[in-house]
């Protein structure tokens, strides 16, 4: 089991203990749900415990994501620099614009390196596929990759839109996915809640709450709301 727990929220508790070692985590929302501020506090937790991780990010650069986990006080540069994180930026923001794109899956699925680590983060699988999306060969072969990877023991984390992402891989995730999270924003009276709805949350130590509301606060990261579990 890798531990992504914190002493300051009750994340990690509520989702098991952690995520178990040899499998896939399929996070999907839409844009704004939360998924990858929780991919973020995921990484920055699996850091604390030990866990080595590769963070792929389609939209940060390494400054800009180091900007961000540091204002929610997720300070991963120790770990940076002692070579347990490693973070590449695999696909600017912009780069949606251009008129043509490299199929970037493929160059995902046979590039090695990127699954060195423990456990590997994917934000956002959506974002790396062709605007014509995926051929069946490209889906065939990315799952595949994943999971022979699970069966060397490391463990995968991707975040995917519903909305965006091609059925040959989407469909595919949700089915093979041990570990599967549906993430929705909810605007309250006074502030927007993100919520987890658990789907499947397999191999774990303890109870999974089914669902789970949460905030984001500048300076402290995730904050659980505690008044609202369902499980």
């Amino acid at each position: 089991m890798y531990s992504f727990e914190l002493e300051r929220d009750e994340l990690g508790r509520r989702l098991g203990g952690g995520i178990a070692e040899g499998s896939i985590t399929l996070i999907e929302g839409r844009d704004g749900s939360g998924k990858s501020i929780l991919a973020q506090r995921m990484a920055y937790g699996l850091l604390v415990n030990k866990v080595s991780v590769t963070y792929i990010s389609t939209e940060l650069s390494l400054p800009e994501f180091m900007k961000q986990m540091s204002s929610l006080r997720y300070n991963v540069l120790p770990y940076l620099l002692n070579g347990q994180f490693k973070f590449y930026a695999v696909f600017p923001s912009t780069a949606h614009r251009l008129k043509k794109k490299q199929d970037l899956i493929d160059r995902l699925t046979k590039a090695d390196i990127l699954f060195s680590t423990d456990v590997t983060i994917i934000d956002s699988l959506t974002m790396l596929q062709p605007d014509n999306g995926v051929s069946e060969k490209t889906a065939f072969n990315f799952m595949t990759k994943m999971k022979k990877l699970v069966v060397k023991g490391k463990s995968i984390v991707i975040t995917v839109d519903p909305d965006s992402t091609d059925p040959k891989l989407l469909e595919p995730l949700r089915e093979v996915a041990d570990n599967y999270l549906i993430m929705k924003a909810e605007t309250g009276a006074e502030d927007i809640k993100n919520v987890i709805f658990v789907q499947r949350w397999k191999r774990t130590e303890r109870e999974v709450s089914k669902i789970i509301k949460f905030r984001v606060e500048p300076k402290f990261g995730i904050v659980i709301d505690i008044s609202s579990f369902a499980v």
